[in-house]
């Protein structure tokens, strides 16, 4: 069941970040704030995106089980918890590299929508 709440959790992630990220004015304003990495095809960038929610799905599926936490609700809680982990990234990326606060608020919207949605389903398969 744990694996299936993985699978899941991936998926719908990547569904909900996509879904932010085709948002016009959001789209727009990531085009205008960021350079994307040269060679990088827009498959090897969605794998890449898929790659880690399911890094994080694994995470947060073990993080529940060492603790014996169990339900949607405590993994909601766990996923929303561990936002602050991409917000000291992202701050780090406004402070030291000049990313775009805009972005960054973007990319941190979208890193607490996956955790929760992450958090949820497999809590609920945990």
């Amino acid at each position: 069941m744990v694996m299936l709440g993985i699978l899941l959790a991936t998926v719908a992630s990547f569904i909900a970040s996509a879904g932010l990220y085709a948002v016009p004015a959001i789209s727009a304003l990531i085009a205008r704030t960021s350079t994307p990495r040269p060679g990088l095809t827009v498959v090897q960038q969605m794998g890449s995106v898929v790659l880690r929610s399911l890094m994080v799905s694994c995470l947060i599926a073990g993080l529940m089980a060492a603790a014996a936490w169990t339900g949607a609700v405590a993994g909601l809680l766990l996923g929303v918890a561990l936002s602050v982990l991409p917000f000291t990234l992202l701050l780090g990326g406004v402070v030291h590299e000049n990313t775009a606060v805009t972005a960054a608020g973007i990319h941190f919207l979208d890193w607490i929508i996956k955790l929760a949605i992450i958090g949820a389903i497999v809590g609920a398969c945990v």
